[in-house]
């Protein structure tokens, strides 16, 4: 059970107000936006139709009329009536309902204001984490705030010219100092697991490098980035390096932390104890860092891997050809996992014990 003080309840009631009062002007800032915005009132379904593809697939495509109120603007207050054409899969198009707000531009709806979804999940995201780490959350808030500014800062100066590979470089050994120093402060376990991310984060990129010169990026399919009007070894280098970075920080985190814990609790247990200790920890660990990997990088291709089982391709097929870039991320990103764990035990050990590894 969580015990919160008096000024914990009253900071809390504070964030509380303050989140309501935020809600309630979002739900109506429409006034702020340019775009022309219509609050829908009603929908009416006109036609339906099944229209069959080139490989025999039907698609449901419906017809519909839109009826509601402009909020913001000139015309605000006008009751205009939009046609409207989406379809069952709705790939291309968007559903909507009564009571919706979207964008409009001469008289075709162009997207859904969405502005209040995303307040409402930054609100609950920021509620939970005071709640459950309270000073913790607070700092994590702040180095989410500093890393956001660091990278923002640092592709500002790639556009203006600095090379990509070596800005990402920088700025994962700022986050990485940041991120640890300002949530466990400045300490030797802070040290420790700062040295251990960035030596595994150096040993990572070495075996990149090497690999992706060597093999020439053979096997991979840069089709998902052709769009790209720089070289796409840069920005894929870059991104895979960036994308590790933080299951990176967090295995080494977690041993260092685990580590000094028990020397702290027995400062006579035997270095070959704490191999053992730290083995078991990793263990442990790696399992399931390298399954949140697996989910995430599969994750942000599902949709494309079902639009395009829904047009023919098979598994295999879309697999082998279209999810080489999420494949390469993952194992790259378990590869940094696994190299982290023997690197943050070698240097945890030997900064605790006084060089003794």
């Amino acid at each position: 059970m969580l015990n919160y003080n008096k000024k914990e309840k009253v900071f809390f009631l504070v964030i509380l107000l303050l989140f309501l009062i935020i809600t309630i002007f979002t739900f109506n800032n429409d006034f702020i936006y340019k775009k022309k915005i219509m609050k829908i009132s009603n929908i009416k379904e006109i036609k339906e139709e099944v229209v069959t593809n080139s490989i025999g697939i039907h698609e449901k495509i419906y017809k519909k009329e839109i009826s509601g109120t402009i909020t913001n603007g000139k015309d605000k207050g006008k009751k205009i009536t939009i046609e409207y054409e989406d379809t069952f899969s709705d790939v291309v198009t968007e559903r909507y309902k009564k009571g919706d707000k979207v964008f409009i531009s001469s008289n075709i709806i162009i997207g859904l204001k969405r502005d209040y979804y995303l307040i409402m999940m930054v609100e609950i995201f920021i509620l939970l984490l005071l709640i459950l780490g309270r000073k913790r959350g607070i700092l994590t808030l702040f180095t989410v705030a500093v890393n956001t500014i660091i990278f923002y800062f640092g592709i500002d100066l790639y556009l203006k010219g600095i090379n990509l590979l070596l800005m990402c470089i920088i700025i994962s050994i700022l986050t990485t100092i940041f991120s640890l120093v300002i949530v466990n402060g400045a300490n030797k376990k802070t040290l420790s697991a700062v040295i251990s991310t960035l030596v595994s984060l150096l040993v990572l990129l070495i075996i990149i490098i090497i690999t992706c010169k060597t093999s020439k990026y053979s096997g991979i399919n840069f089709t998902e980035i052709n769009f790209l009007t720089v070289p796409y070894e840069d920005v894929f280098i870059a991104e895979i390096l960036i994308g590790g970075l933080g299951a990176i920080m967090d295995v080494a985190m977690t041993i260092v932390s685990a580590i000094s814990e028990i020397i702290e609790k027995n400062p006579n247990v035997s270095t070959e104890s704490l191999k053992k200790s730290g083995k078991t920890i990793s263990t442990d660990i790696m399992g399931t860092m390298i399954n949140v990997l697996l989910f995430t990088y599969l994750c942000s291709g599902l949709d494309k891997f079902v639009l395009a089982s829904r047009n023919g391709f098979s598994v295999t097929n879309y697999i082998t050809s279209n999810l080489t870039i999420e494949e390469t991320r993952f194992l790259v990103g378990s590869i940094g996992i696994v190299l982290t764990i023997p690197i943050s035990l070698y240097i945890t050990i030997k900064m605790f014990r006084k060089g003794k590894v």
